[in-house]
Parts: structure tokens; C-alpha cells; sequence
């Protein structure tokens, strides 16, 4: 399991080591170039002081007898004019006369020098000193610089510890808000005294529960409108089947069970518009693809227009071109079906219902108009609510046919609205979708 804490701990440390390694190799090589510069200004003083002496005692310097110096990284060397040794600090190192002055480094075997060659007449000084030596001197001098801050390191990832602790108990504290809750607590998070960095997440967190909490409102309150709806209609089977048991002639019991029979479609139907109206719940998916809404109304039209015969209603259907959408064409044609069947249901018998569909404004726009007797001013947002019905309303429904239509509206981003036609007589329902003008593959949402 992926820990944030370790993960922080180590890439702290990592970094931490990292960074004393390269501070450590940049302090080695600006100690190294420093020492280069004493040491070979060291080198260059060496040599004139010999230089000055050999000419201040030349009785002297001829008398001095070739001896293995004390000192292994130094070599010093004098050549007479007969370009003959005079001198040398170190024999068993013996390094070639020079054919320049000034500075140059020599290979002797397996060791390097930097040797300050100093030239007067043929008379020629010799200092150097091993390459090696100054790499060694640099080393101690940047680990004794090193070695306190190195010690530091186990406080110092006993500090970071310490912090990144401090840093993630703001998790640990929603954590523990989280689990002490209940499957019905939906509160909000407190998003008060969090960092920066975890209060987006805080906000997504309580963006969710709102939905969540939206959802399981919305799910008690179908649970309740369901068990509420459902019992009128099964009180009524009930008593008409108590009423066919009872029946005494023939005439009698044939009219309780055609009642009983109305009373079962009802229910049905009223049962079939509630799991309509339940898979159009927020978070249920939907497959969305590129329909054309001309054909797609034109079909359930042509499905409902022997209800609108029965009662001998013109129900007309327009629509100039094919018009796409992008959407779900289950829950599309629920909501045609449910906005002509509600029009058929609400007009008169020899009434008038049509149904358009075409382009307004870039966008395409879905019609059902009838001459029923139309809605009240006060009543025309409440009709979208589940069983809603408006008072005085005698046609069979449940109440439920405008409120899935009003929530396939949302699922498609369109706008429903509900107008009255200039006579003052039935309703408009328009229904406003967006273009869409290429074939996109199937979402899901």
C-alpha cells in the first residue's frame, strides 16, 4: 500500500542526501582550485628564494650534497649552467630539466606534479609538488566541513518526520470525521483551518455528499410518492374484485371485470411511468448518441395516433428536414410519448394536437400544441412536479408524464418551457435542444 507519509519522508531525505552530494563535490572542486592557487603561489616563492640564495652563496650551493628530503610531496631541484643537477630534495624522483619556465605538469610513473620551473641564464630551479597531495589536502578539508552536517542528518529526518506528520494530520482528522458517520449523515465537511492543498479536495468531498444527499432525498421522496400513488389504484382492485365475486346475473359480473380490467391497466401503466420516471434519476446512465429528432417523433406520433382516433382528434405532425441531436433515445422518446400522450389526454374529443419540429436560433426546437383547456397562470410550474394534477382535471393520469419530461429536459441540457397559444385556448410545450452537427461516437453518461 502506497504510503504518503513514507513517500514524503524518503523523497525528502533522497533530496536531502542529493543536495549534501553536490554541495560536498562543489565545495571540493572550489577547494581544490583555491588550494591550486596558494599552493602553486607557494611553489613559485619557493623557487625564487632558491634562485636568490644560490646567487647570494654560490660557495654554499655548491657544497650541498644530494640527501632524501623529510617531505614526499615536495620535490626542489637545482641545475648548474652545464645543465648538470646540482640539487635535488628527492633523487629517487628525479625530475627532467625543463625546456621552458613557468608552470607545467609532470607524469613520473603512476604520480602527477605541478612543477614551477624558474630559469636564469642556463641556471635553472625546479620546485613541484604532488597533484595528488592537494587532491588529498581538498578531500580532508571538505569532509571535516561535511562530517558535522552529515551527523545532523538523523535529527534532520527526525525534524521532517516530525513535520510531515504535522502536514498530513489534517487527513487524518477528516478521516476520522468521514468515519465516524452514519450511511444518512450528509453534513458538509469543515472546510475552516484545512491547507491549501487539501482543500479542493474538502470541496469535491461535500460537492458529493450534496449530491448524494440530493439523490437519496430524491430517492425516499419517489419511495413515499410510489407507496402513496400506488395504494389508491390497489384499494380500488380490491373492491372490484370483491364487487365480481359478489356479482349475481351475468350482465353485472361482466361489467366488474371490464372495471377490473380498466383498474389493472391503470395500474400498470401508472407502475410502467413510475420505472420511467425512476431511470431518469440523477446518476443513472445513459448511452448518448447522434439521433434525428424529426424521425424519432415522427415514430411515436404514428405509435399514439390511434389514441387520438378514439377520440376523434386531428393529431398533426410537422417537420421540414431531419433535424440531429445528441441524446438518449430511450429517454428521448419518453419524453415525446409524454408530452403528445398528456396533449391527447387533456383535449377534447374533436380537438387539435400538433407536433413540430424544427430549427429556431441555431438550436432545434420540439413543439406539442393543443386547444384543451389549457393551464392557469398560477399552476404552469407546478405541473412539472411528480402527481401534480391541476384542480378541475377529470382525464386519467397519474401526474407523472410532465415530470419525466421535465427531468429528460435536464439529463439533455434543454430548455422546456410552457406558453399559451395567442387564442388563450390549450397549451405549447417546446422543448429547445442543441445542434449536434457531427457523428460522435456513443457516451456514456
Amino acid at each position: 500500500m502506497i504510503s504518503i507519509h513514507r513517500r514524503l519522508l524518503l523523497w525528502l531525505l533522497t533530496g536531502l542526501l542529493l543536495i549534501s552530494s553536490l554541495a560536498g563535490i562543489a565545495t571540493y572542486r572550489n577547494m581544490l582550485e583555491e588550494l591550486n592557487e596558494m599552493q602553486n603561489f607557494e611553489l613559485r616563492q619557493i623557487a625564487y628564494h632558491i634562485e636568490y640564495a644560490s646567487r647570494s652563496m654560490p660557495v654554499g650551493m655548491d657544497t650541498l650534497q644530494q640527501h632524501e628530503s623529510d617531505d614526499p610531496v615536495f620535490i626542489i631541484q637545482m641545475w648548474r649552467d652545464d645543465s648538470q643537477l646540482q640539487y635535488s630534495s628527492r633523487p629517487s624522483v628525479p625530475l627532467p630539466l625543463a625546456d621552458r619556465q613557468g608552470f607545467s605538469i609532470l607524469t613520473l610513473g603512476d604520480e602527477q606534479w605541478q612543477v614551477f620551473n624558474l630559469t636564469r641564464g642556463k641556471r635553472v630551479v625546479q620546485a613541484a609538488q604532488s597533484i595528488e597531495d592537494r587532491q588529498d589536502t581538498a578531500l580532508d578539508m571538505v569532509m571535516r566541513m561535511l562530517v558535522p552536517f552529515l551527523l545532523l542528518i538523523p535529527a534532520l529526518a527526525w525534524l521532517a518526520w516530525l513535520a510531515v506528520r504535522q502536514g498530513l494530520a489534517p487527513l487524518g482528522r477528516i478521516t476520522a470525521d468521514i468515519e465516524r458517520r452514519d450511511s444518512t449523515t450528509m453534513q458538509p465537511l469543515d472546510e475552516e483551518d484545512v491547507p491549501e492543498e487539501i482543500r479542493p479536495l474538502i470541496i469535491a468531498l461535500n460537492d458529493l455528499l450534496r449530491r448524494l444527499e440530493q439523490s437519496f432525498n430524491a430517492q425516499k421522496q419517489f419511495v413515499g410518492d410510489a407507496a402513496h400513488e400506488l395504494r389508491t389504484p390497489l384499494t380500488a382492485l380490491s373492491l372490484q374484485a370483491q364487487l365480481v365475486e359478489k356479482s349475481q346475473d351475468e350482465g353485472e359480473r361482466n361489467k366488474a371485470v371490464s372495471d377490473l380490467r380498466q383498474g389493472i391497466a391503470r395500474a400498470a401503466h401508472l407502475v410502467q411511468q413510475l420505472l420511467d420516471l425512476a431511470r431518469q434519476e440523477p446518476g443513472v446512465s445513459h448511452t448518448f448518441s447522434r439521433l434525428d429528432l424529426t424521425e424519432l417523433a415522427r415514430s411515436k406520433v404514428g405509435e399514439l395516433a390511434p389514441l387520438a382516433a378514439d377520440k376523434e382528434i386531428d393529431l398533426g405532425f410537422t417537420a421540414d428536414q431531419p433535424h440531429w441531436v445528441s441524446g438518449d433515445a430511450t429517454s428521448l422518446s419518453l419524453l415525446v410519448s409524454n408530452l403528445v400522450d398528456n396533449a391527447i389526454r387533456y383535449t377534447p374529443e374533436g380537438g387539435q394536437v400538433d407536433v413540430t419540429v424544427k430549427a429556431c436560433d441555431g438550436k432545434v426546437l420540439l413543439a406539442v400544441a393543443d386547444n384543451g383547456p389549457g393551464i392557469p397562470d398560477e399552476e404552469r410550474e407546478r405541473v412539472f412536479e411528480r402527481f401534480y394534477r391541476p384542480a378541475g382535471q377529470d382525464a386519467p393520469g397519474s401526474g407523472i408524464g410532465l415530470a419525466i419530461v421535465s427531468q429528460v429536459a435536464q439529463l439533455h441540457s434543454a430548455n422546456l418551457q410552457l406558453t399559451m397559444p395567442v387564442s388563450d385556448s390549450g397549451a405549447i410545450f417546446n422543448v429547445t435542444f442543441n445542434v449536434s452537427p457531427n457523428r460522435d461516437s456513443p457516451a456514456v453518461i
